[in-house]
């Protein structure tokens, strides 16, 4: 959002701070001016029954003072005021003077109540909150939309600035009019280029300026022309031939010479292992040849593939547990076993019930976006101590060895992914471990580097299977029925170390044992 000027946000507020303010004063005035006018004419008023009606007794906020009487408010009236006030929170006192033949004979002098104006106040300052509220929230919003448009509009231009022979993709079915506009444009921008005949040339240097591969052939299948991006992902060459390792792609040349129309295709290259999105348009004005514009998609199309590979996994995973689950509480349900199988059923359920955790648990681990990564200085050495005294019973019923040479460190980093880190490795080897093995646990530093180590004597592993190691769900094939686990594990650890900016390396050895280390 396009930041609105600090100044000018002060500006606005102190002007409507001292606009409400001096309408709040002078509504205050106005009311005093009133009360101020009320009690003069009730004085007046009583000057009047007190000339006829000397011995009445006044109630007693009203008062005769004698003219001989000295303060303040006479004072006031002495230097030729027509009567003096006074005012405190809650009253007005009006002090007025009694004339006889002209001359002073006392002063009458009479306290009333103000009319109160906390209430009109209060809501008066409720009120411009709410304007003023509201007044910020449309001026965000509006800020907001303008910074949103513009933003899409940058966008836009900036497409048609680096592609403006392609622009049917900016049409959406939420087009307004500028982008129809921009379109258009783009359109108008593509005729000119090739409706001119006398400046292919110009076309030619034209295409140059983009860092995607473009070329232009003929109906005779002649590459006439070609840029830079075209040559460094193909060859220079003049020929469609070049393309003869893709077969269904040069069909689809081909097929363009002979059904001469817009049409877009993605194919893949496996040669050079890349994606391309093409676009073949017609250029019946400059000799009948065709442009062809290659958009590099792999990027795009691995992360669908990889997204789409990671749903069926997280599928099929699921589907075990579940499917164990369904079927032994349907067994009890139907409450015709015995309660020795009701025991064993039960047992299973809890089991697929705690696998189905676990595999929840490490998917979302795995799927978590750090976008800000807290750290803390903590004693790696302790943190690794604690993992080996929790997995303790574990290394005592396969009768392990365990050595460890583990040196007193502490870094600043994120105990939980470093945590994570530890704990998935050494519960790992000790998983593939066979009864009676070994396995040595090492941290120590290196050229400032911290290396954390663990080795075992286990089976070790394949150069397919290592390749294949920190792969999502993969596990090792002759222990995947007989190690518990998620197969999700490495792939939380190399996220984890990548995200703290390490990296991990794997040496194995068939049937000599696995070794893992993190560099961090």
């Amino acid at each position: 959002m396009k930041k609105i000027k600090l100044k000018s946000i002060i500006i606005a507020t102190i002007i409507y701070i001292i606009g409400f303010v001096s309408l709040v004063i002078l509504l205050n005035q106005n009311i005093l001016n009133n009360d101020t006018n009320r009690v003069l004419n009730i004085s007046d008023n009583i000057q009047l029954f007190i000339e006829n009606y000397p011995d009445t007794q006044l109630p007693s906020n009203f008062k005769i003072l004698d003219r001989n009487t000295s303060n303040s408010d006479t004072k006031k009236i002495g230097e030729g005021a027509p009567y003096a006030r006074s005012l405190t929170v809650h009253t007005i006192k009006i002090t007025s003077p009694i004339y006889d033949n002209a001359q002073i004979s006392g002063y009458l002098q009479i306290t009333d109540s103000r009319t109160p104006t906390a209430f009109l106040n209060t809501i008066l300052s409720i009120f411009a909150l709410l304007i003023y509220l509201t007044a910020v929230f449309i001026t965000i919003g509006r800020a907001q939309r303008n910074y949103v448009f513009t933003q899409n509009m940058v966008a836009k231009i900036k497409n048609i600035e680096r592609s403006p022979l392609t622009q049917s993709y900016l049409i959406g079915e939420d087009a307004d009019r500028i982008t129809i506009a921009l379109n258009q444009l783009g359109e108008s921008i593509q005729r000119q280029v090739m409706s001119h005949t006398e400046k292919k040339e110009n076309l030619y240097e034209f295409i140059e300026l983009f860092q995607f591969p473009i070329f232009v052939y003929n109906g005779k299948g002649s590459i006439r022309k070609t840029n830079a991006a075209f040559k460094n992902d193909f060859a220079d060459t003049h020929n469609l031939d070049v393309f003869s390792p893709y077969a269904e792609f040069l069909s689809f040349l081909v097929d363009k010479m002979l059904h001469p129309d817009i049409q877009e295709k993605m194919f893949y290259f496996e040669q050079i292992g890349a994606f391309y999105q093409i676009r073949i348009t017609p250029l019946p004005e400059l000799d009948n040849r065709f442009i062809v514009t290659m958009m590099d998609m792999t990027r795009y199309q691995r992360t669908l593939d990889a997204h789409n590979a990671f749903i069926a996994n997280v599928s099929h995973e699921f589907k075990t547990p579940l499917t164990s689950i369904k079927g032994f509480a349907e067994l009890l349900e139907n409450g015709k076993t015995s309660p020795e199988d009701a025991h064993n059923f039960a047992s299973i359920i809890n089991k697929e019930s705690a696998r189905l955790m676990a595999l929840v648990q490490d998917t979302l681990i795995l799927t978590k976006q750090n976008h800000r990564i807290e750290k803390k200085n903590i004693n790696l050495s302790d943190l690794i101590n604690e993992i080996l005294k929790i997995f303790t019973p574990q290394i005592s019923e396969k009768n392990l060895t365990l050595t460890t040479d583990i040196v007193n460190i502490s870094q600043k980093t994120n105990q939980q992914m470093v945590h994570s880190i530890f704990e998935n490795l050494i519960e790992n080897a000790i998983k593939y471990t066979g009864e009676n093995g070994k396995i040595f646990v090492s941290l120590h530093t290196e050229r400032n580097k911290i290396i954390f180590s663990v080795a075992d004597n286990g089976h070790g592993l394949t150069e397919i299977q290592k390749s294949r190691i920190f792969d999502r769900f993969y596990r090792v094939d002759e222990s995947r029925s007989e190690v518990p686990g998620t197969g999700l594990g490495l792939a939380i650890v190399e996220k984890n170390v990548q995200e703290l900016q390490g990296h991990i390396d794997v040496v194995s050895i068939l049937g000599k044992g696995t070794t893992f280390t993190v560099y961090l």
